[in-house]
């Protein structure tokens, strides 16, 4: 708990591996979520989640609400699901 809210100020990283595809995996408390990235891509809030932000925005809430299914391939630490919300 205590690394969760120290990460407003600073990642705080949790876990780093190896991996043979992604060279490292890390998981990294900020900004009081955890974040999934790789050496080259963020699975999970960041800037990814920005980027899910700004366009879901530019579609509209109306337009979103009206629809009646959305496909969701991978979740990664879960963070499309809660945008979405």
């Amino acid at each position: 708990m205590l690394k969760k809210l120290l990460s407003y100020l600073i990642p705080m990283p949790i876990i780093k591996q190896k991996s043979k595809l992604s060279k490292s995996i890390e998981v990294t408390w900020n900004n009081g979520e955890m974040v999934l990235d790789s050496e080259n891509t963020n699975y999970s809030y960041g800037s990814l989640q920005r980027i899910l932000r700004f366009g879901l925005k530019n579609i509209g809430f109306s337009k979103i609400a009206s629809m009646n299914h959305i496909l969701v391939l991978g979740v990664a630490g879960g963070s499309v699901i809660k945008t979405l919300v």
